[in-house]
Order: structure tokens, then sequence, then C-alpha cells
């Protein structure tokens, strides 16, 4: 891919940006974050609502101030997330061990417990990054799918500390044909799966209203009998420390009626991310519309075999 001035432009701004902010005094850059956030949040009327929308499917007993006081907490610790990345960044870069903040806690046991192939599934709760390379360091290397940036120089230098992490990133685009061969070979394959999905999702209840899910883990799992862990990184204290924390790996029945396994299997897994979202609402993305796309009323079931929603 030709390499353009802008390109460049953007690399060293972006490099010394994260320079920066992995430079900053934790109580400062992670303060000013939390602020700004909860000023995001108290500002933004369209994430406002999305977020007061789940928060009341999740907690229907609690009043809407504390709902709205919660979900200015969440914004806060998203807008924690970027200097996460630049610190865990610069762990990557000096040849750290993510175990220097991250504790795993009883998820040692879950993944001790498991032999690749299995699939690690996550969702927009505390760090979904750390989560990731937690399990790829204490694995010895694990395949993920996600987005890549759009800039040549950038995508090099993030594939490269990711690697340093033991993760290897598969594009979005073809990211499940790409997992499913990974898995093959007899890897972790590693997914987060708490997002709207606007093509070919599977209609499952998510915090008791029907939405839009990612099929294609599921779908692996249920074809191959992969077993699958869904485990977090909760931030402890404000900065950046981490606990791994996880349900128990299950492996999803088969009857043989591929629209009702599919179903079943990820109302499972949306099942196991709400018990981890309610260990720490403070910490996860209310702001997502995570319940825009909508069946149509004359959509009839898809079973489907996997793909990439959005």
């Amino acid at each position: 891919m030709k390499v353009t001035v802008t390109d460049r432009i953007v690399y060293v701004v972006a490099r010394v940006a994260i320079g920066i902010a992995a430079w900053v005094p934790q109580w400062l850059g992670y303060g000013a974050a939390a602020a700004l956030g909860r000023w995001f949040f108290r500002y933004d009327k369209r994430r406002q609502g999305y977020a007061l929308h789940m928060l009341r499917n999740a907690f229907p007993d609690r009043p809407d101030a504390d709902l709205l006081r919660l979900g200015a907490q969440a914004t806060g610790n998203l807008f924690k997330v970027p200097l996460d990345m630049a610190r865990l960044t610069r762990l990557l870069a000096r040849g750290g061990d993510i175990r220097s903040v991250l504790d795993y806690g009883d998820t040692a046991r879950k993944m001790a417990s498991l032999t690749p192939p299995y699939l690690g599934l996550t969702a927009h709760l505390g760090n979904w990054e750390v989560a990731a390379i937690g399990v790829a360091q204490f694995v010895g290397g694990a395949d993920g799918i996600a987005r890549i940036a759009r800039n040549p120089l950038l995508e090099q230098w993030i594939l490269k500390n990711r690697r340093r992490g033991g993760m290897r990133i598969l594009p979005r685009r073809g990211g499940i044909r790409d997992l499913a061969s990974a898995l093959a070979a007899g890897n972790v394959g590693l997914m987060v799966v708490d997002q709207n999905q606007r093509l070919r999702g599977v209609f499952a209840p998510f915090f008791g209203q029907r939405a839009s899910c990612e099929r294609g883990a599921v779908s692996l799992a249920l074809r191959h009998g992969y077993p699958i862990l869904v485990g977090v990184a909760l931030r402890r204290g404000r900065g950046f420390r981490f606990e791994l924390v996880a349900t128990e790996p299950f492996v999803l029945e088969r009857t043989g009626d591929k629209a009702a396994d599919l179903l079943a299997g990820v109302t499972r897994v949306n099942a196991a991310v709400e018990q981890l979202v309610r260990l720490a609402p403070e910490q996860y993305l209310w702001i997502h519309d995570r319940y825009r796309t909508q069946p149509r009323a004359d959509a009839a079931p898809d079973p489907g075999d996997g793909g990439d929603g959005e």
C-alpha cells in the first residue's frame, strides 16, 4: 500500500501523542480522562439516551438518576481506554509481562483446564485489549479479530506491538474464515461479541431485549465443538491495573436444529456477558446503540454458518 505524506504526518503525531499519554502521571491522565468522559456523557444527549435505554433494561428497579450517574462513570472508564493503550503499547515495546498490571486470579485455573483450540470471548467492559493480551500471553499466543488502522504506518506499528504481546490480529473483513483456520490449527481464537450487528446478526435477548448479535463465534463452536470461555479485564482502582475475570468454560449443546442451536448458543454467551457486566457496570460501554438493528416483520429465521458483523 502506498504511503502518503499525510500518512507520515498522522503517524508521527500519533506516536508523539501516545508517548505523552504513556508518560503523564496516572493520577493526572486518568483523572482528566474520567472527567472528560463524564462531561461527554452529560452533553451528548443521543448517547445518553442509548445508555439510559440499556441501563433501564439491565437495572429496572433503579431510578433514572442513579442510572445516569452510572452511565457517566462508565463513559469516564471508556475515555481511560486510550491511556491504557498507550501504556500497554509501551509495556509491550519494552518486552514487559502483562502480569505486571494484570492479576489472573481464578481465571488462570479456568484457562489451564482448557486444551486449545478454544474460543475466548469478551465484551467492551473494563479493557478488552488488556484481556486479549492477557489470554495470549498465558496460552503462548492467540488469534483475534479486530479493526485495522487505515494508516499503513500505524497499522504496521500496532500489529508489531500486538505480536510482541502474543496476538496475531485478523482483519474484520474475512476474519471469521481466518479465525476458523487458526482454530483448526489448534490455536486459541479471541473475539469481542457485544456490539450491534448490522448484517446477518442473530436476534437474541441482551438484558431482556432482542438485539442483533454476532453469530460467527457461536457458529464455529457449534460446528466443531470448541469450548467457550467468556472473560474480561476489569479495572482495579483508577489507573492502569486490572483483574482477569471469567465465567466457567462451557461447550454448546447441539440438537440438530441449526437455527435453534445457534439462538441458544448466542443467548448463553449473552447471559455470560451480562453476568460479567453486573460485576462492574461502571466499566461497561452503555453509550453504544445496542438495539439499533431489528428484524423485519416478514423476515424468516436464518440459521447461517458465520459471517462478519458491523
